[in-house]
């Protein structure tokens, strides 16, 4: 049995310039200073507001942990910019 995902806090900036704090689910691990707290919501809904999250959401989460964990972990955040 495979171990399971992990959430992760990303801040999201979409193309209109609002950011927005998400729980992102993954399929990786991620070390304790990128994770979401226990009772952490998604942080986003389909349909309505200004802003929309792309479909493909957590492969861009993972993607930049590939690209720039070490960034990201400092910040204590993935960033993601639409």
């Amino acid at each position: 049995m495979s171990a399971p995902g992990g959430r992760v806090r990303v801040i999201f900036t979409c193309n209109i310039g609002h950011e927005h704090e998400l729980c992102v689910s993954i399929e990786r691990q991620v070390p304790p200073e990128l994770r979401c707290t226990p009772d952490a919501g998604q942080g986003y809904r389909s349909g309505g507001g200004g802003c929309t999250v792309p479909a493909n959401l957590s492969d861009l989460v993972q993607r930049e942990l590939r690209d720039a964990f070490q960034e990201s972990k400092r910040r204590g955040y993935v960033l993601i910019r639409e």
